[in-house]
């Protein structure tokens, strides 16, 4: 009984080590986003996410299924999933949604243990 309390514990503990982590983490693009784009053409978006660290200084964060959405007109958006790599910064070619680019998201892939999408957005800034 013991022995399980004990993994018990263990497992809720690294369950809440990652989302402590990305408490206050802002997301940065890394070049300006095209300001016109044509519906349907292929954009790269490139972006770094930060947290804060110790002594009030910005650290980089880095995870595996960091993705970008945007987002056009009446609903219709993009998105697309950074390479498999353990960033920062990360990468992802996307298309141009209908009606444009009217607003842009990133976030972190996350599923709940009901096997629920649970995913993670970071402000931008």
């Amino acid at each position: 009984m013991r022995r399980r309390v004990g993994f018990v514990l263990v497992l809720v503990l690294a369950a809440a080590s990652p989302a402590a982590a990305k408490d206050g983490a802002q997301a940065h693009l890394l070049a300006p986003l095209p300001t016109h784009p044509a519906p349907g053409t292929f954009i790269t978006v490139r972006w770094t996410v930060d947290v804060p660290g110790a002594n009030g200084k910005r650290v980089a964060f880095g995870a595996i299924g960091m993705f970008v959405t945007l987002r056009g007109r009446n609903g219709a958006s993009a998105v697309a999933t950074a390479p498999q790599t353990y960033g920062p910064p990360y990468s992802a070619r996307l298309s141009v949604p209908h009606g444009g680019i009217r607003s842009i998201r990133f976030g972190l892939h996350g599923y709940s243990t009901l096997h629920r999408t649970a995913n993670i957005f970071f402000p931008l800034r």
